[in-house]
């Protein structure tokens, strides 16, 4: 190992091919801080044609980027996963609009769980998980200038919103556990390039409404 390899910087992306996780691992790749391993459920990356000839697929190539296969369900894959890393960026959970408590909280929670032991056994760094900002919306009253004083919901608007601010109660907890320092982040509608959830949802709405 040569002194550029021994003093890589590596972090996690989890849910790494999701869509806004593809942005965030562009990003870091971009800053040429960081050498980035993508996680998620697939057994091995499928890049199109577009990542192939970009950024991630010279990242690969050159030893910048790698892919890990591991469910968050399985605390011995995300160990190998996070081995040498020094920050985790937990972007990982199931779609939001399939009401599935079962699912959501084996991933949003318990899986989680394994995502912080797995930081803990690994001796990562720093956490980020993403959350919601329907953590705090009881599916009644609108959310105007909250910030993270804004109290959690008596009763929570579904199974999604309830198991995500559970596992934001999780890392929070582990906030300064074996020198592990984590924050939760609540991005609300995001679009943009290769968005394939918001804006195609809505198109499908509006001509659900106007018969297009």
């Amino acid at each position: 190992m040569d002194a550029a390899e021994a003093s890589a910087r590596w972090c996690v992306v989890t849910g790494g091919r999701g869509f806004a996780a593809r942005h965030l691992v562009l990003m870091l790749l971009r800053s040429g801080e960081w050498r980035v391993r993508v996680a998620d459920l697939a057994q091995v990356i499928s890049l199109d044609r577009d990542e192939e000839q970009g950024i991630l697929g010279a990242a690969i190539r050159e030893g910048q980027a790698v892919y890990a296969s591991a469910d968050l369900r399985d605390k011995a894959q995300l160990a190998k996963a996070f081995e040498g890393a020094e920050v985790v960026f937990h972007m990982a959970a199931p779609d939001s609009s399939i009401n599935n408590f079962h699912l959501h909280y084996s991933v949003n929670v318990e899986g989680t769980k394994n995502v912080i032991d797995a930081c803990i056994y690994c001796k990562v760094k720093r956490l980020i998980y993403t959350s919601s900002p329907s953590v705090v919306f009881d599916g009644v009253h609108g959310i105007f200038n909250a910030d993270e004083s804004m109290p959690y919901p008596d009763k929570f608007n579904d199974s999604y919103s309830e198991t995500k601010a559970d596992a934001e109660k999780l890392v929070m907890r582990a906030n300064g556990r074996y020198g592990l320092l984590t924050c939760c982040i609540r991005p609300s509608s995001i679009f943009g390039p290769g968005d394939k959830l918001l804006v195609p949802s809505l198109v499908a709405a509006a001509r659900a409404v106007h018969n297009w």
